[in-house]
């Protein structure tokens, strides 16, 4: 079980690098490295488009990593960048603008989260919300319902699937929920989403919560990521003991749905 930051952040290290093809060490060194996109094992179950561009940092070294047909690309027009840069309006617009050409688009910055046993500050509401812990067979029914899409997506993805989840329920209605992917082995990404009529009232940063408690005792790290305008939702995040271990960009298809952002 990973149970404080120094773990935590190994784990994410050692993902992120299978994620991107790259080494573990390189987001320990200075300045940007490139690399061909290849998905190792104990990498988070995305498929890898044919197509790829991604820029990612923990913090230090910034990792970018492209299909063979981008690669070249990518070390000719970005490398005069600083690394700071790479995630700034200059760069990306000249990133969504080569990508443009095969019609896809630039998602992010995403800011990603974790949360460990020893940062985790729980939250819980009294009064007449009821929430409730779901697994097993009752989650494949959850995709029948399109009023959370930030928590459960459009649609089933096998690779991924929705392993635990909690709703929030008024008057016997639900109102909320939380879910949990099974990115990979040791990481699950929660998603949250809540009914405009019910926002503002706590109601979403209890499901998280909740939902973090479960997946401690499932021993996983939960992540949870949120764009960088999305000011109330890194609000929630943070309350509840989240803190900020990477950030990435990447390109994306025009049919592409990417769960769990919100």
């Amino acid at each position: 079980m990973v149970s404080d930051k120094k773990s935590a952040i190994q784990v994410v290290r050692k993902i992120l690098a299978a994620d991107f093809g790259c080494e573990q060490s390189d987001f320990d060194e200075e300045g940007t490295t490139f690399h061909l996109a290849t998905q190792a094992e104990g990498a988070r179950r995305f498929a890898l488009p044919e197509r790829f561009l991604a820029i990612v940092t923990m913090g230090k070294a910034v990792v970018i990593s492209c299909s063979t047909d981008r690669l070249r690309w990518a070390r000719t027009n970005l490398r005069r960048f600083t690394p700071e840069a790479l995630f700034n309006a200059p760069a990306t617009a000249r990133i969504e603008k080569y990508v443009s050409r095969d019609h896809q688009s630039i998602f992010g910055p995403e800011l990603k989260y974790i949360c460990t046993q020893d940062t985790f500050e729980p939250y819980s509401l009294c009064g007449e919300i009821e929430l409730s812990l779901i697994q097993g067979e009752p989650i494949q029914q959850m995709y029948e319902n399109t009023r959370f899409p930030n928590a459960i997506g459009y649609r089933y993805n096998p690779g991924r699937p929705i392993v635990q989840a909690c709703s929030a329920k008024y008057d016997g209605v639900v109102v909320g929920l939380a879910a949990a992917a099974a990115d990979c082995d040791s990481m699950w990404q929660i998603g949250i989403d809540v009914l405009s009529s019910h926002r503002n009232q706590g109601i979403g940063k209890a499901l998280v919560s909740r939902l973090t408690e479960a997946l401690f005792k499932a021993r996983k790290l939960p992540y949870y990521s949120t764009r960088a305008s999305n000011i109330p939702s890194r609000r929630l995040a943070i309350s509840l003991g989240y803190w900020p271990a990477w950030v990435e960009i990447h390109s994306r298809d025009p049919h592409e749905y990417l769960e769990f952002t919100i």
